[in-house]
């Protein structure tokens, strides 16, 4: 029995259900597997993630190097009806073999999401994005208030970059 056999049955996920995997020395970034069942002929656990590659849905070696490499930290629980869940798993797949990956735009999270509730959400570039926004109004003041135009023009960039990743985070 493989390694991801073993960790859908401990964990009793359930189609929609959501992983969530840290690097296991210092990841600064989250990354998040969606389970979507079993496949109807092999009976094997059908795991999709939005990665570099796309949406893609992973072999076996892939899904057991990613439960051995990095470290499931969080179960996100798919929340609704079997009928609702049903609806989750069309929307992953309606995604499938996409190749437009962007850690900011169209991340993991941002399909997870996508799944889980239909909406298209990162909590983790609305992190970054709060960041540059605070990090930018603080160097515009510091700058303006001491004269120094370059401290104030690159706090305007990260403002406009804290904008703009804001509208990335969340695309509904």
């Amino acid at each position: 029995m493989s390694y991801s056999e073993h960790f859908v049955i401990n964990n009793s996920l359930r189609p929609g259900d959501a992983i969530m995997l840290k690097k296991k020395f210092f990841g600064m970034f989250d990354h998040f597997t969606v389970y979507l069942g079993r496949e109807e002929y092999t009976n094997r656990p059908v795991f999709a993630a939005n990665y570099t590659n796309g949406v893609t849905i992973l072999t076996d070696k892939e899904v057991n190097h990613f439960l051995q490499t990095l470290e499931p930290t969080k179960i996100d629980r798919f929340n609704g009806t079997n009928h609702q869940r049903d609806l989750a798993v069309q929307r992953a797949f309606t995604y499938k073999d996409s190749k437009n990956y962007n850690l900011i735009f169209n991340n993991c999270e941002h399909y997870k999401n996508f799944v889980q509730i239909g909406r298209k959400y990162s909590r983790q570039v609305n992190t970054a994005s709060n960041t540059l926004l605070l990090s930018g109004g603080t160097a515009v003041v510091a700058g303006l208030a001491s004269k120094n135009s370059k401290v104030a023009g690159w706090g305007l960039f990260a403002l406009a970059l804290g904008a703009l990743a804001k509208l990335a985070a969340d695309q509904d």
